[in-house]
């Protein structure tokens, strides 16, 4: 017998804690109704099943966004219905305007209602909103860049110039003493002096207001003095002795006097380059003209111009005047080349039917990114429109619409580029999915008066002839409305409405058929969220039955090994009776 180490004791100790360990995983689980409460309960489903709950948590915030989207269509759509009810009563204004029973008066009461009622379309689309977002006034992005047309240069070779043109080059009595003024013929510089008179010591002329005119090969000397008599035909006989002079521009120009203007025609081959210099004439009639060859034909001047290309080529003689234009990022309902109309159509829904020339805008942009949609649309433009408006071609050059002239005319020759208006759309995206990239995008139309095309500029064609239509959040009149004060224009309106009312039409059924889509996305989600969840229940959580038995088990084997803890307690004291 031994007591120093009483070993059914200490197996018994180490039993009675291992139960003891036991039982109160037990509690714990069914306390928790967890499987699963800490990593070393289980590492691996520990892993996957707080995959899960990420998964199932996404799932219902998705359903919650689908629920917001829904929301925010409703609050569309339901202004839409006004829209809708609003453009209906203003085709019934226009229709009973072109009734020929209506007198002056009574037309004037019409259109009076027409003008509030298209300032209320104005109002509803600047004023509906969803959560502060503005959802009707194409506050977002255009579909394309939108741009103001820019052109910009300086006179190039080839132009012809009335003298009275900006860069016409003519003589002055008010050009001081050493100044020289450059010209080039042919790539010749020819230079123009100045030199100071004797008289007065610094400026050229004086009470006589004459000047001596001398010449060579490359330059010509105008000279004032007080008996100075010469003047443009004194400056013809130099120039044309000048000319004569060179060995590179004889024969190619010739030099004529009439009236007291001097010209400088280029013959075949000749070219004239610009000036570096300006004159303008004061008290002598002696303007130089610079009269480019046919060969210069095809290059190129710029005017300035902003929005509206209006290009006068100021020009006389037969030479070629083309512009060379920026038109960027033209979306919108048209715009006008030369007085003829283009138009954006959806090949999709048939052939356009139009008077003007139709561009299938769809087509051109199907395929396209983002990133190059512009230029998408300005080839379909290019290669639509191209041949078929006289007078002008274009070419496309990455985002820019280039528009030439095909041949010159006389002052007054006018190329013209009206923008349509550029219409704009609300766009947002719906997170309806768990994880990232699955998200549905909403697009809304403006739908305002102008982008509904029932506005317009006062006196415009079919137009009012005041300004008559607000934003509708205050009395400021920026816009026309609809004409219909007389019978012709009345009855054109009708039309115009009909197009506006299946403007709004398209949206709402757009609208209509996201929020149905989004209705099923919810009910999708929700069965997900639901398989999941009883996915990610069977890893993590306990079986109760189970656990409540394993809990008996070792409930009862903890008592157990304490009584024989008692037991073997005991088992050392025995040898006691060995003492007696």
């Amino acid at each position: 017998m031994r007591i120093n180490h009483n070993i059914s004791a200490l197996n018994t100790y180490r039993q009675l804690g291992a139960n003891s360990a036991a039982t109160n995983k037990n509690i714990e689980k069914l306390s928790s109704g967890l499987r699963i409460n800490r990593a070393g309960d289980d590492a691996a489903g520990l892993a996957i099943s707080e995959k899960m709950r990420g998964q199932i948590r996404g799932l219902d915030m998705a359903a919650k966004n689908s629920q917001d989207g829904i929301s925010l269509i409703q609050t569309a759509e339901g202004a839409l219905n006004e829209t809708h009810s609003i453009l209906q009563r203003m085709r019934e204004l226009a229709n009973q305007s072109a009734n020929g029973t209506n007198t002056d008066a009574d037309r004037g009461a019409l259109q009076d209602e027409m003008n509030q009622l298209t300032s209320e379309i104005n109002r509803i689309g600047n004023t509906t909103e969803f959560n502060t977002q503005k959802l009707l006034k194409g506050d977002g992005k255009a579909n394309l860049k939108e741009a103001n047309v820019f052109v910009d240069g300086t006179l190039a070779s080839g132009a012809t110039n009335k003298t009275q043109a900006t860069n016409a080059i003519t003589i002055t009595t008010a050009a001081a003493a050493g100044d020289t003024v450059k010209f080039t013929l042919n790539g010749q510089e020819l230079n123009v002096t100045f030199t100071a008179s004797t008289s007065n010591g610094g400026v050229v002329g004086g009470d006589n207001k004459g000047y001596n005119v001398t010449a060579n090969s490359a330059n010509v000397a105008i000279d004032a003095a007080p008996d100075a008599t010469k003047t443009g035909a004194g400056l013809k006989d130099a120039l044309a002795k000048m000319i004569e002079a060179n060995e590179t521009l004889k024969g190619q120009y010739t030099v004529s006097d009439a009236t007291g203007v001097v010209t400088i025609t280029a013959v075949a081959g000749g070219k004239f380059d610009g000036a570096e210099g300006n004159i303008d004439t004061t008290t002598e009639t002696g303007a130089i003209v610079f009269t480019g060859a046919a060969d210069n034909v095809g290059t190129t001047t710029h005017v300035k111009a902003t929005k509206t290309l209006d290009f006068d080529a100021a020009i006389t003689g037969a030479t070629t005047t083309a512009t060379d234009t920026n038109l960027k990022a033209l979306v919108g309902t048209g715009f006008t080349i030369n007085g003829q109309q283009v138009e954006f159509y959806n090949a999709n829904d048939g052939a356009y039917t139009g008077s003007g020339i139709g561009v299938a805008i769809n087509t051109a942009l199907e395929n396209a990114t983002n990133a190059n949609k512009a230029d998408a649309l300005v080839k379909a433009i290019a290669d639509t429109v191209g041949s078929k408006i006289d007078g002008v071609t274009l070419t496309a050059t990455g985002d820019d619409l280039i528009i030439t002239a095909k041949e010159g005319g006389v002052e007054g020759n006018k190329i013209e580029y009206k923008d349509g208006g550029i219409q704009k759309e609300f766009k947002t995206s719906f997170q309806i999915g768990a994880n990232s990239g699955q998200a549905m995008s909403l697009e809304i139309n403006d739908m305002r008066a102008k982008a509904l095309g029932i506005v317009g500029k006062a006196g415009d064609t079919g137009f009012t002839a005041s300004k008559t239509v607000t934003d509708g959040t205050n009395d400021v009149k920026g816009e026309a409305a609809l004409n219909i004060s007389t019978k012709d224009d009345a009855a054109k309106s009708i039309a115009i409405v009909d197009k506006a009312i299946a403007s709004v039409s398209s949206e709402r059924s757009k609208l209509g058929a996201v929020q149905n889509r989004l209705e099923h996305t919810i009910n999708n989600l929700g069965t997900a969220s639901e398989n999941l969840t009883a996915a990610e229940s069977r890893i993590r959580d306990v079986d109760m039955a189970k656990e409540m038995m394993e809990q008996t088990k070792n409930n009862i084997l903890a008592q157990a090994a304490q009584a024989m803890l008692a037991q073997a307690n005991q088992q050392p004291q025995g040898v006691l009776q060995l003492l007696r």
